[in-house]
């Protein structure tokens, strides 16, 4: 197909995929660590990673929604019904909110646990509750369900991208890069 398809711009296909890619690998770690499948010796620096690239998510959500905020995202094709597109919408709005969501119910879990939410070492974030059973029981709850939630709308995400590609409706080209010839 040669017409030019309309695409977002490339600073929120990137933002797109980095953010999903990050996502992708902290629900995978988010599960290993709750079901306390790795080894005890990989557990502190797992979870230091784990919680580091979480305030990364959140930084690069901020930025995300300043891009979105600046420019029209391409608009869906025609053929796409109301109901889809509300679907879409709200899908979009879900995963927006529990993104900025999930860093702060992690941060707020480990330091009502009594412990300190590290940024790759470097150092540690200033502690914002004490430590008290009932919000760490709260705040444990809030990011391993908003974790079990997110895996949901990711698996719709990309169900929906595929069937509207296999309905021809070309929806997954407005994330990808255009090829230079």
């Amino acid at each position: 197909m040669n017409r030019m398809e309309p695409r977002y711009r490339p600073l929120a296909q990137a933002l797109h995929w980095l953010i999903a890619l990050t996502v992708i690998g902290l629900l995978i770690v988010g599960l290993l660590l709750h079901y306390d499948v790795l080894p005890k010796s990989l557990r502190p620096t797992t979870a230091m990673l784990h919680m580091s690239f979480g305030l990364i998510i959140l930084a690069l959500m901020v930025l995300r929604v300043a891009v979105r905020l600046s420019g029209q995202a391409p608009p869906l094709p025609g053929s796409v019904s109301p109901a889809i597109r509300m679907a879409s919408g709200t899908t979009q709005i879900l995963f927006y909110v529990l993104l900025f969501a999930m860093p702060v119910f992690g941060v707020l879990f480990v330091e009502a646990h009594g412990g300190k939410v590290p940024f790759f070492g470097l150092f540690d974030l200033p502690t914002l509750v004490s430590k008290s059973r009932t919000i760490h029981s709260d705040f444990a709850f809030l990011h391993f369900w908003g974790g079990i939630t997110l895996l949901v709308l990711l698996v719709l995400h990309v169900g929906g991208a595929i069937r509207h590609q296999m309905r021809g409706e070309r929806i997954l080209i407005r994330m990808m890069p255009r090829r230079s010839r």
